[in-house]
């Protein structure tokens, strides 16, 4: 968007494999990673930096972009989830780790690669990944998922990734699917 009250569209990059309403996208460093509830899609990884060349010679119509990679450990996904300060994807919703988080790691973002999957609490409907500053002392420092699940939320350290630990489950009334 170069010219905010005009924008152009300059491509489109097409779906892995049919189309969806649902599309989730986060972006790490120059990378975009698209999620999708569509059958057997993927996450798929776009490299941003490719768009500036695109838009100091805009084509007469939209391109067709290429994706830069495709993590296929997963098919279909609800959300994902990036935590920026340690290089992690979480992919949730999916129907691997009984649709809890599925870990990623994306710091060498054009090649993700599976680090682990937290399925004790089943299906997360959106999570939000931190790396904890308190009050709590003891988890200062420590790497920490909020999934919010159907029923509960569930708080996970996730920094061992060898290791992963619930730290609570906390149903509440009128449990729906909450979002952070």
């Amino acid at each position: 968007v170069t010219v905010p009250n005009a924008p152009a569209v300059l491509g489109f990059l097409p779906t892995s494999t049919v189309p969806s309403n649902w599309r989730d996208i986060k972006v790490f460093k120059d990378f975009a990673y698209i999620g999708s509830e569509a059958p057997g899609h993927g996450i798929q990884v776009f490299n941003l930096s490719e768009l500036p060349a695109l838009a100091a010679d805009p084509p007469a119509s939209p391109v067709t972009l290429e994706q830069t990679a495709l993590y296929r450990e997963v098919g279909s996904s609800h959300n994902v989830v990036i935590n920026e300060a340690t290089g992690f994807l979480y992919i949730v919703g999916s129907k691997t780790c009984a649709g809890g988080l599925h870990i990623v790691d994306i710091n060498d973002p054009a090649n993700p690669t599976y680090s682990a999957c937290y399925s004790e609490d089943g299906y997360t409907h959106d999570a939000e990944c931190v790396v904890y500053t308190g009050p709590d002392k003891d988890y200062v420092g420590s790497e920490i998922c909020f999934n919010y699940n159907e029923d509960t939320l569930t708080i996970v350290d996730v920094s061992d990734k060898d290791n992963l630990m619930l730290l609570a489950r906390q149903g509440y009334q009128y449990s729906a699917y909450t979002h952070q």
